[in-house]
């Protein structure tokens, strides 16, 4: 059947004749020559170079003005509280990719321990690390600036906190001053995950 044959294309041709044979088609670039037995195997674009290149790109540091009007956007977005923002002490940072806001985090300060809340990333770039490093730098921030322990309430990330070395603590036991605070007295419910984890 040499009509049949030639609608083949000449890849199907060769990767046919490597599965009915002894041998095993390579296909060469730059001299380099790899061993294919079943076509679904090529790697085209492995998640992990996606990640680890995006990750290479992004800034973190602290909010400057300009960043004031993306960080209400994360947060609106993740759903996260808005109301209280005009009073107490805090700090945001951000994640900058390519001078875009991409990334959020606060951390509230009563005494020598802090509070740490608002964190948010753009849908766009999530799942690529971008929220653990927002933390691990909220984190370096707080010990730097005297900080000994942080807290924080979740409805939404209870899983992911732990993997970073933060644990459950009940809501009690925390200090009066972030008990005290519009986080834990008003803005999230009774139902929300409290946790914990030592600076020092």
């Amino acid at each position: 059947m040499p009509e049949e044959k030639s609608k083949k294309s000449l890849l199907e041709q060769y990767t046919e004749l490597s599965k009915n044979s002894l041998i095993k088609v390579q296909y060469s670039c730059g001299g380099n020559s790899t061993g294919i037995d079943e076509t679904d195997y090529i790697p085209i674009v492995p998640d992990s170079y996606v990640s680890e290149s995006t990750l290479k790109t992004v800034d973190y540091g602290l909010a400057r003005e300009e960043d004031v009007e993306a960080i209400v956007a994360l947060l609106k977005t993740n759903n996260l509280a808005l109301s209280d923002l005009g009073v107490g002490k805090r700090m945001f940072l951000v994640a900058l990719l390519e001078g875009k806001t991409v990334g959020c985090v606060a951390v509230e300060v009563y005494g020598d321990a802090g509070l740490l809340r608002s964190l948010a990333v753009n849908n766009d770039f999530r799942g690529k690390g971008i929220g653990k490093k927002l933390v691990a730098e909220a984190e370096t921030w707080s010990r730097d600036n005297g900080l000994k322990r942080l807290y924080l309430l979740t409805t939404t990330a209870a899983g992911f906190f732990p993997k970073i070395g933060w644990n459950n603590t009940d809501r009690t036991l925390v200090p009066q001053s972030i008990a005290f605070s519009s986080e834990f007295a008003s803005v999230c419910p009774s139902t929300a995950v409290c946790m914990m984890k030592e600076l020092e």
